[in-house]
């Protein structure tokens, strides 16, 4: 997807999301999409001064600026701007700025131009543009506050012109314009905003009548601000892909390499595909490979799990049958070949050796570097289905079909029906198993954590139970499960949110100073605009201060289960219950039932998100996943 990045600073400064459009085309500039914002910014600033072809050329009316590496021709005159790409058109004014709905008019200004840098400039208000190979840049720059503050949010009104269909903002970050065709698309995305100390601030945009405006809440805030965007970058599809095939239903990423698993291929049997992404950056594509079992069968629910770690990937079939065990479960591990991933049947495959029928290994997996993690709903003694987490250590020669594993992890307190290990997570020295069913009675739910010993993994049981404040019967703590440095996220997607049925909820567990032990919640995370039965927990992905939760039943507009996914980040002074989130993403082609957020998967600044629901030509629930990257 092409960039237009749009920066705004306001004696306090905005960074506003592009213009994406359609990722077919033309390829984005190489290089700059892997760094950060900032970064990117800055190089295509300074590439643009030096190269003639992105210099503003006077005209009659004010001046023309080319973009060749977007695609884009921005007309800049005192009417405002114009930026036209392929069969699309957004014309912009700044109309105004200030606190709310008490908005500063600024006159109409003629604009001047220096190289690949044009400006209006108002008294205490410029606004600027930089054209550069990363895209537009557009910026204003307030000398002084526009009022006093009136506790209402510091506002941009821009107004909204050109051939596209009637805007659509969700009330946070994303702004999508279509032209009636739908063969052109422009979109805003993933807004979040933070001031100079690093607090983070709520920002939106909101759509009134034919204007646009940026809001963002500054009280207490330390100016500059940065509001930061992901844009999404393309739309991931099976080559084989079939009605119900739920492509989507779980995805994994590592680096440039990114894994989707389809359950439904052949009865059931079920696939993962490879997505590598292109020097140009990603698009929209079919898979680079797809990975099935050699002896896999009808009904084995490959898929139904996914990881990735460099260049190995472990997929789970938690129903398979092995030996004379129906629904034992297996693990499938795949190592790319020396000349890149093709598509191929495993290089080992991974038992229990004291498994037997229905224990459901396999139902979640987790790897990290040479060490593979694995769900099971075993029977524990006499427990049925407490469940267990196996540990498989790749041997020096590297991974063969074994079923001995390293140690087995189990709770010191488990019951029938727990279901431990129906998800689990792996960081450098610690394993998150989710029980989402302890105290089956009730089903609160709860996350255990496993801390290795100095000497090595070994069968135990937990260093410490982390449990919800106030759970509730069915929550099902744990039913997923994430960490990250010395966080631990768990999501109870069946929570009651206020009078909200199964809205959902996200719990944060940050390890104390002396060492994991039983603890209830940090922080629990919500949505504000949250529903009954938006299933808010059932994907989700951390990375750094950042925690994205996926709520794949949450309507959007008047499309039932269309989905979206949340992103919070952690304020300067911690993790805090809050319903704020600091960025919403949405599918720009997601219609009624296409289940966004279904799963999610994050590796540095690249977001994978799971649709196993969306409908692709005439096939529903053929499934999709979309990248997203800033």
């Amino acid at each position: 997807m092409r960039i237009v990045r749009l920066l705004a600073v306001c004696g306090l400064f905005l960074a506003l999301s592009p213009l994406g459009v359609s990722a077919s085309d033309q390829p984005r500039s190489k290089g700059l999409s892997s760094l950060p914002f900032a970064a990117q910014a800055s190089i295509s600033a300074t590439l643009g001064r030096y190269l003639p072809n992105y210099h503003a050329q006077a005209t009659s009316g004010g001046f023309d600026a080319a973009n060749p590496s977007q695609g884009l021709i921005t007309r800049f005159n005192s009417g405002g701007v114009e930026v036209d790409r392929g069969n699309i058109r957004w014309e912009m004014e700044l109309l105004g700025y200030g606190y709310g709905a008490k908005l500063r008019p600024v006159e109409g200004v003629a604009p001047t131009a220096s190289l690949n840098r044009v400006e209006y400039r108002r008294r205490a208000f410029t606004e600027w543009y930089i054209n550069g190979p990363a895209g537009l840049e557009q910026g204003f720059t307030l000398n002084t506050p526009p009022s006093r503050p009136s506790g209402q949010p510091l506002t941009i009104a821009l107004s909204l012109q050109g051939n596209f269909l009637a805007p659509v903002a969700d009330g946070t970050g994303s702004l999508n314009l279509r032209n009636p065709s739908g063969s052109d698309w422009l979109r805003y995305t993933g807004l979040t905003a933070r001031d100079a100390t690093g607090k983070t601030l709520h920002a939106w945009l909101e759509i009134e009548g034919k204007r646009l405006l940026l809001r963002v809440e500054d009280r207490g805030g330390v100016y500059p601000l940065v509001i930061d965007p992901f844009v999404q970058a393309g739309k991931l599809t099976s080559s084989d892909g079939a009605a119900n095939s739920f492509f989507g239903w779980g995805c994994a990423i590592s680096g440039n390499t990114v894994v989707v698993t389809s359950l439904n291929v052949s009865s059931f049997h079920g696939a993962a595909y490879v997505f590598q992404k292109p020097a140009t950056g990603w698009a929209n594509m079919i898979e680079t490979a797809e990975l099935t079992s050699s002896d896999g069968a009808a009904g084995d629910y490959f898929g139904v799990a996914v990881g990735i770690s460099g260049s190995t990937v472990i997929v789970g079939a938690y129903t398979a049958t092995v030996g004379s065990n129906s629904g034992q479960g297996a693990a499938y591990v795949f190592v790319k070949p020396p000349g890149g991933w093709t598509s191929m049947t495993e290089t080992a495959k991974l038992t229990a050796a004291d498994g037997v029928a229905e224990d459901g290994f396999g139902n979640s997996v987790a790897i990290s570097g040479n060490t593979a993690v694995i769900g099971a709903y075993a029977t524990i003694g006499g427990n049925t289905a407490q469940g267990a987490v196996y540990l498989y250590a790749r041997p020096a020669s590297g991974w063969r079909t074994t079923s001995s594993f390293e140690a087995k992890l189990t709770a010191s307190d488990g019951a029938p029906n727990d279901l431990l290990g129906n998800s689990v997570a792996i960081g450098n020295t610690t394993i998150v198993a989710g029980a989402p069913q302890y105290q089956p009675s009730t089903g609160p739910g709860a996350a255990y954590v496993f801390v290795k010993p100095a000497s090595g993994w070994v069968t135990a049981t937990q260093t410490a139970k982390l449990t919800a404040f106030h759970g509730k019967a069915n929550d099902y703590l744990g039913a997923v499960v994430g960490i990250s440095g010395s966080t631990v996220v768990a999501t109870a997607y069946n929570a009651t949110v206020g009078s909200h049925a199964s809205q959902g909820a996200a719990y944060v567990f940050v390890e104390p100073t002396g060492g994991w032990t039983n603890a209830i919640q940090t922080a629990k995370l919500t949505s504000r605009d949250g529903m009954a039965n938006d299933n808010f927990g059932v994907g989700l992905a951390l990375a750094g201060s950042s925690v994205f939760v996926g709520a794949p039943s949450a309507p959007i507009g008047s499309n039932a289960q269309q989905g979206a996914v949340y992103e919070y980040v952690r304020p300067a002074v911690g993790w805090r219950t809050t319903s704020r989130f600091n960025a919403k993403f949405t599918a720009s082609d997601g219609t009624a039932g296409t289940q966004f957020g279904a799963s999610a998967a994050i590796s540095g600044n690249t977001f994978v998100i799971g649709a196993d629901g969306e409908t692709i030509g005439t096939n529903a629930a053929q499934g999709a996943a979309y990248v997203f990257v800033p």
